[in-house]
């Protein structure tokens, strides 16, 4: 969204610090400057000190001479708003400090304060849908937090009060939008509103109000239930008395089903002269009796005088037939054309608060893709208009990104011969033509339409110097935005739209007979307006094709573009005009970005897919998003930008790319990308595992080339970038792979498994280690091989599939040994040992875990010797060895007290069991607590759900059976969130303990019986040797058979001796009795 309309200076500052100049994005990498320009940006107008400054930017790292490094700081910004064009004085020197004026300037705070002031004033004066819109559009230009992502101690305060800000306003718009009744729209934005702030009580009051009033009463007691158990949960407090009296409103059903009228202004003294109604969309000429004051007694209403039809030129082709959607763009392009007056007539401007500039020309800029139906919906809103324009209609195709655009003199020419000039008097200078035509226009009411302008000199010319005309210009890029021009982008077509098209022009009978197939040719076409036209008229001229035939045709993307041709209509040509427009950086660009394929796309990707400076990648980036062949959809939780290539425009570069550059170029390009992903995952897996830990990487094959230059600086959250890239970080592997990259595929492969394991990405992890090991074993990579084959071991150890994972790990230490790797075989031994010890081989688990550490030792592994120890110790509490776990568990504490990341997360899991097998309870749960609360806040969802799980067991063992239940409950569906059926088996085997102690004994049979299902299916014979004879004392319990309970006690006699552990024997007591498990 534009702030400013005659190219001045924009600041942004709700959200990434952005500037603008004149449209373009002036980019300010440097950390320095941006700090010292957000700080004059927060006092603007204002005089800023230069120690504030000085504090703004270092902080407590004062430079030995700040005075001077604040000079070079506003000397360096002076000279970059220069280069960008911006006006001069834009930073003056006011002692004792600088003041940045915003004179000539704009900043978004500025304007939500003027927008809500606006709307205070229109709902005071009882217009509430306009002042919905005006805080509507005030909330759209927040883009995040206050200066998100370059933070500064002193910027606190004012971060948080636009947070407040924020808030208000937009539980001021939601009141606004409820008095209108508006409630399906309303619905979805506080859905997603509240579920950002869960603890805020006016918005989830809000969100009550509209579900019941929308008849989903149910809805709206959820949501009421939802926030009390969180309030409780979280906060320990009740909700506030405005939700519980909205609540039993809702109950009762006496909460109105309407809003309140709004309250009418009052009467004024004596009824002013009438104005003019709210205006048609393009109403006619008005003339001074339309406000003319009547006559005191009313005449009866006059039939309506009709405008006179055009008598001018109309050069206007025809519309198009099946115009589909589109409803909001038309309306604004109405709107605006709207504004052309009657010579002499004095109109308000758009917002009705003052007159309009002389001279001002209302002018509308319809930018898109191409094949958007950008010249469709200009012609379709133009020939409604024509009455409004009698003096007539001009249109031209100027050709813009043809090789042979229309030159402004020769549309002038053209122009003016159908103004009435003869040709002889047409004058022969540009000058002279543009004076002459504007003065032809200055007294009449004209619509122009500049159709595919290239850029503002071709347009400038054509543009009348009246307000009595309007102009409407189509591009493929704003060039109108120096002409005050209202923008709109029409963009793709909803599903509904798209199949609307396509029924209009097929017939509605065959899209109807045919939906998946509909379904799946709309797909191919991706919903772009000039591609559905395409197959809707092949198909019109086929009537025998089905929709399934045409479907089919389209889905093989090496013919896709050649299908999308019909008469003179082409997907292929109308993305070689963009394509053509663009300089050779932006055109490389997206020919890799085809290649590559990512689904979508943040800044780092560019340069080193370019093997260019991040500047000189950025701008690439920027044209390819001016030019419409790259669009923004938005900004990730990292705060990047994030773009996407267009299915059909990504065809188009491929074919590009296949046929200008060679396969080796194309190679090292994946291959720096590659290389550049690594690095940023390597800060994010060091973040998480505490180090270079838990990972084989390649040595000889790592490479070389890459990246952390062409990369830039490392992101500044590494968790939230990997979970922005993850889909790009599988693409990248699945591509190095495909082009031979072997050791670039298994290195960032093998980087990501802690990062998919922490976050429970199966799906990835998965994927990315097939795609590797494809690579690894075609090019003969032992290593390779043997680490992807640990991983695929350790994913299915992860999904608890113990009998899949062994043969896996069994192979990789096979070949890390073959490979002299002692280091890696320790690794897959370990995880070997692990599966030893879920299927009941406690003392082959033990033996080997033994074995293991000498290996980690020597090659420096903390993490990986701290989870050996670990699960040892583990290992015997679940044996009720406590005396035995004891010294594996604290060395295990003592190696993670010196680690970060999800280890020492971890390790304070391992020592609350010990501390409950101890009988010390009150410190075993604040030390699971303290477990639980950084396993959330570093998003380990796996140890969120150990956690629940311990804490049940301290509740079962104090006899506060509710709390145990509440727990355990939590527990289970962590384990399910996650897909661990081995903690889920454990969760549920305590939550039938709980259940039963509370008299429930069925629940805790059916409770155990899934525990029991769950532990066999897993190959875990110990645990359902647990579940058996739980099942067997529940029986007695409730006076069943005692057979029955003899049998169920033999079986699980049978399955712990299965095992050939003595260590398994000996852990369950000869009466049978299970205990509460430490471990799950």
């Amino acid at each position: 969204m534009a702030l400013l309309s005659d190219g001045g200076p924009e600041f942004r500052l709700l959200g990434p610090l952005e500037v603008r100049v004149a449209g373009r994005r002036l980019p300010l990498t440097a950390p320095r400057l941006r700090y010292a320009l957000g700080t004059l940006l927060l006092h603007a107008d204002r005089t800023v000190s230069v120690d504030q400054l000085a504090d703004g930017v270092w902080e407590d790292r004062l430079p030995a001479d700040p005075a001077n490094q604040v000079a070079v700081c506003v000397s360096l910004l002076r000279r970059r708003f220069a280069r960008a064009g911006a006006p001069d004085g834009l930073i003056v020197t006011t002692p004792p400090g600088y003041l940045l004026t915003t004179r000539g300037a704009e900043l978004d705070t500025a304007l939500v304060r003027r927008l809500a002031a606006e709307a205070h004033v229109r709902a005071g004066a009882g217009e509430r849908e306009e002042a919905a819109g005006l805080l509507r559009r005030a909330l759209s230009l927040w883009r995040g937090p206050l200066l998100e992502g370059t933070s500064r101690r002193a910027w606190a305060p004012e971060v948080r009060a636009w947070e407040e800000e924020r808030v208000a306003l937009h539980a001021r718009w939601a009141e606004l939008e409820l008095a209108l009744g508006r409630y399906e729209g309303l619905t979805a934005e506080l859905s997603a509103f509240v579920q950002e702030r869960p603890f805020l009580e006016r918005p989830r009051a809000q969100l009550m109000t509209a579900l019941y009033r929308s008849g989903r009463q149910a809805d709206a007691l959820r949501l009421y239930r939802d926030g009390a158990r969180l309030f409780d949960e979280e906060l320990g407090v009740a909700p506030g008395p405005e939700l519980r009296r909205l609540h039993e409103e809702i109950l009762r059903g006496t909460l109105p089903p309407h809003p309140a009228p709004p309250p009418r202004p009052p009467a004024p003294p004596r009824p002013p002269a009438p104005t003019a109604a709210r205006p048609a969309p393009c109403p006619p000429a008005t003339s001074d009796a339309a406000t003319a004051t009547p006559p005191p007694s009313p005449s009866p209403p006059a039939p309506p005088t009709l405008p006179p039809p055009p008598v001018g030129p109309c050069l206007l082709p025809g519309g198009v037939p099946e115009f589909v959607g589109r409803e909001h763009e038309a309306a604004v392009l109405a709107e605006v054309l709207a504004q052309a007056h009657t010579p002499g007539e004095r109109r308000a401007d758009p917002a009705g608060t003052a007159p309009a500039r002389a001279g001002h020309v209302p002018v509308a800029e319809v930018v898109g893709a191409g094949g958007t139906g950008k010249t469709a919906l200009a012609l379709h809103v133009a020939h409604g208009c024509r009455p409004a324009f009698p003096d007539g209609q001009l249109y031209i195709n100027l050709r813009g990104l043809h090789t042979d655009p229309v030159p402004p003199e020769e549309a002038l020419a053209r122009f003016l011969r159908e103004l009435g000039t003869p040709g002889p008097a047409i004058p022969d200078g540009l000058e002279e033509r543009a004076e002459t035509y504007r003065a032809l226009l200055a007294d009449r009411r004209v619509l122009i339409i500049l159709d595919d302008a290239a850029s503002a000199a071709q347009i400038r010319p054509l543009m009348p110097g009246t307000g009595s005309c309007a102009v409407v210009v189509t591009s493929r890029s704003r060039v109108a935005t120096s002409f005050a021009a209202r923008v709109v982008e029409p963009g793709l077509f909803s599903p509904e739209q798209a199949l609307e098209l396509l029924a209009r022009i097929t017939g509605p009978d065959r899209p109807a007979a045919e939906p998946d197939a509909a379904r799946q040719l709309l797909e191919h076409c991706g919903r772009l307006p000039l591609a559905v036209s395409i197959v809707g008229a092949k198909l019109a001229a086929k009537p025998h094709w089905t929709l399934d035939r045409a479907a089919t045709r389209l889905a093989d993307e090496q013919r896709r573009l050649d299908e999308l041709e019909y008469d003179s209509l082409a997907v292929r040509t109308s993305v070689a005009l963009s394509y053509r427009g663009i300089g050779p950086a932006a055109r490389l660009l997206l020919r890799r970005l085809a290649v590559l394929a990512p689904p979508d796309f943040a800044d780092w990707i560019a340069p080193p897919l370019l093997d260019a400076a991040p500047d000189e990648a950025e701008a690439a980036v920027e044209e390819l998003v001016d030019s419409r062949l790259v669009d923004v959809v938005g900004t990730d939780r990292a705060g990047q930008l994030r773009y996407r290539v267009h299915e059909l425009v990504r065809l188009f570069a491929a074919e590009q790319a296949a046929d200008s550059e060679t396969e080796e170029s194309r190679r090292a390009a994946v291959a720096r990308t590659a290389a550049a992903a690594v690095t940023y995952a390597e800060t994010a897996h060091h973040l998480v595992c505490g180090g270079e830990f838990t990972a084989v990487r390649s040595r000889s094959d790592r490479p070389s080339a890459g990246a952390p230059d062409a990369a830039g600086a490392p992101p500044a959250d590494p968790l939230r970038w990997y979970e922005a890239e993850r889909l790009t970080l599988t693409a990248l592997v699945r591509q190095a792979a495909g082009h031979g990259l072997d050791g670039h595929a298994w290195d960032l492969a093998a980087v990501c498994r802690c990062l998919f394991r922490t976050r429970g990405h199966h799906d990835d992890w998965a994927s990315t280690h097939r795609h590797a090991l494809r690579a690894v074993r075609g090019a003969g990579n032992r290593r390779g091989t043997a680490a992807m084959l640990l991983g695929l071991g350790e994913l299915h150890l992860a999904r608890r599939r113990h009998a899949e994972a062994v043969p896996l790990l069994e192979d990789a230490h096979r070949a890390f040994e073959e490979a002299a790797d002692a280091y890696g075989a320790a690794l897959a031994l370990r995880e070997v040992a692990r599966a030893d010890r879920y299927q009941g081989r406690y003392e082959r688990a033990l033996e080997r875990w033994a074995r293991c550490l000498p290996a980690l030792r020597a090659a420096g592994d903390e993490e990986a010797r701290a989870q050996v120890l670990r699960w040892t110790g583990q290992t015997l509490l679940e044996l009720r060895d406590v005396d035995g776990a004891e010294p594996y568990l604290r060395r295990a504490e003592e190696i993670t007290r010196r680690l970060h990341g999800r280890a020492a997360d971890r390790s304070r899991l391992a020592p609350a069991a010990l501390l409950r097998g101890r009988g010390r309870l009150v410190e075993a749960e604040a030390q699971y607590r303290r477990g639980l609360e950084s396993a959330r806040a570093f998003g380990d969802v796996v140890a969120v759900g150990h956690a629940y799980f311990g804490l049940g067991g301290i509740a079962l063992e104090r006899g506060d059976w509710a709390g145990a239940e509440y727990l355990l409950d939590r527990c289970v569906e962590q384990a399910r969130t996650v897909r661990d059926p081995l903690l889920e088996a454990g969760g549920l085997f305590c939550l039938a303990a709980a259940r039963g102690h509370t008299g429930d004994p069925d629940a805790a049979y059916v409770l155990l019986k899934r525990s029991a299902a769950l532990s066999l299916a897993l190959g875990a014979p110990v645990r359902y040797a647990r579940c058996r004879y739980a099942h067997a004392a529940v029986l007695v319990v409730r006076g069943g058979d005692r057979a029955t309970a003899e049998a169920l006690r033999a079986e699980a006699d049978a399955a712990v001796a299965g095992t050939g552990s003595a260590l398994a024997a000996a852990a369950f007591p000869g009466d049978g009795v299970a205990h509460y498990p430490l471990v799950p």
